[in-house]
């Protein structure tokens, strides 16, 4: 039988895998700031401030094969969220408190970015298999702002949360134009009252309608929980960020 990842039968072998295209995520996100005097208020982003849950975004990855059984894989997309509304209820962020009635303006920014190396410790003809370690940054910037009787109160917050996991993944040529992907990868940190737990999960299928070049469509996951993290100055926080949907885009190898 022929092989589709050797040099070999139909001499598909690409060193470089790059994909981009529309990522379509469910955000569920709640947020809370501390400060030394007291513990903020818990919000949900897309219950208490009405950020939009369904979004499309940018998302680029891509991946390279260093050696015969090792890759490098990387991803980035950003997500940007701001939504102006009338509060319903007291808002302690850090150590400013925004009243009932207030008009606000809030923001949510995050940039993903992910590495990863992968080694193969199954290595046949159409597949491969194997663990993986990689390095993750998510930069959150948030920040609220609000006017009311002409008092203008305003405070931002900007926390990158670095992180490296450890998971299984494998890929297989079904066909010789058709390639399957999947990725489990997770972090669990527990330090004093500090806690960070991710897990992420990626599964995608390419079709390359020429040799070099085709369409793909993924369903990822992603999920954070970072309790009592240092967040800017005096304050600490907790962030549960979940996010996760289809990817389209275009694929390419050579």
């Amino acid at each position: 039988s022929q092989s589709y990842t050797s040099r070999e039968g139909d001499s598909i072998n690409p060193r470089y895998y790059v994909w981009a295209g529309m990522y379509f995520p469910n955000m569920n996100t709640s947020l809370r700031v501390d400060s030394k005097i007291g513990i903020g208020t818990e919000i949900g982003l897309e219950d208490d401030l009405n950020l939009s849950e369904d979004l499309g975004v940018f998302r680029l990855d891509g991946m390279i094969r260093l050696t015969e059984n090792s890759q490098l894989a990387f991803t980035y997309t950003g997500i940007k969220r701001d939504r102006s509304v009338v509060l319903e209820k007291d808002i302690k962020f850090g150590d400013t408190i925004f009243s009932v009635n207030s008009g606000v303006k809030y923001k949510f920014n995050v940039d993903y970015i992910g590495a990863t190396y992968r080694y193969n410790f199954f290595n046949e003809r159409n597949w491969n298999a194997g663990l993986s370690g990689g390095a993750r940054a998510v930069i959150i910037n948030t920040s609220i702002r609000s006017q009311i009787n002409n008092l203008n109160r305003e405070r931002e917050v900007s926390y990158t949360a670095p992180a490296v996991l450890f998971g299984v993944h494998g890929s297989a040529y079904l066909t010789p134009r058709l390639l399957a992907r999947y990725s489990l990868e997770l972090f669990y940190l527990k330090i004093d009252d500090i806690r960070i737990k991710i897990i992420e999960s990626n599964a995608s299928v390419h079709y390359f309608i020429f040799k070099n070049v085709g369409l793909g469509l993924a369903y990822s996951t992603n999920n954070y929980r970072l309790t009592n993290l240092p967040l800017w100055g005096d304050s600490d926080g907790k962030v549960n960020f979940e996010f996760g949907g289809m990817n389209i885009y275009l694929t390419s190898r050579f």
